[in-house]
């Protein structure tokens, strides 16, 4: 049982101790370089955009139905990518911070005096905090979850602009089908990207659930 561990847990020796400060030390730089990855998400944010406008240029000149087709599934998937991506980076700092926030307690570095008000002191945090309608769901913190959601907003984008380049009057069956195609295709995309966080939400309830609900032992009363 988590509060069986907490008993268990002493505080650590002097070579302990700067094994847990080097621990420490390197999840703050994995915190860091998780914030630091935006080249990633424009290098495939850009490119899937830019694809997606010449392949609509190329539509609206030759009405070539199977090239736009299947170039526009393609942006569409990496967009779902994209924000997929943003998402499991998302988890990994926030995993990362649940690691951070029981280092920096009792008995392990004993530092959490120290931190902000607002820093994390138990695992029962993560378990309330990370909810949408009661229902665990864990979105990326800041700078992260603004490319989420710009990833999101392409894919709707895309879709929507697909309807009305593909809403003719008089179109050919091989249009009609093409929109069929790509209606269905960009609303399963925006379906997983916008319930991809309800697992992370029960991953992460999952872990802080295996930590005993206080990590501060209780001080003897004198």
């Amino acid at each position: 049982m988590p509060e069986e561990e907490l008993k268990k847990m002493t505080k650590p020796d002097e070579a302990q101790r700067k094994i847990l400060e080097s621990v420490h030390k390197t999840l703050l730089e994995a915190l860091r370089h998780r914030e630091q990855e935006i080249l990633r998400y424009i290098a495939i944010l850009a490119p899937a955009l830019g694809g997606f406008v010449w392949l609509v240029r190329e539509f609206v000149k030759d009405d070539e139905v199977v090239g736009f087709t299947i170039g526009t599934l393609s942006v569409l998937f990496l967009l779902l990518l994209g924000a997929v991506y943003s998402l499991a980076l998302g988890f990994n700092f926030r995993d990362i911070t649940l690691q951070l926030a029981k280092l920096d307690s009792d008995p392990c570095l004993d530092i959490t005096q120290y931190m902000l008000n607002g820093w994390p002191r138990s695992a029962e945090i993560f378990v309330d905090k990370y909810k949408f309608l009661k229902i665990p769901y864990c979105t990326p913190p800041e700078i992260i979850k603004v490319f989420w959601w710009a990833f999101i907003g392409a894919i709707v984008g895309v879709t929507i602009s697909v309807f009305f380049l593909t809403s003719k009057e008089n179109a050919d069956v091989s249009i009609t089908e093409a929109r069929c195609v790509l209606m269905v295709w960009g609303a399963i995309c925006f379906t997983i990207t916008v319930l991809w966080p309800i697992y992370y939400g029960y991953k992460l309830k999952g872990r802080a659930k295996k930590e005993p609900p206080k990590w501060v032992k209780e001080k003897p009363s004198c």
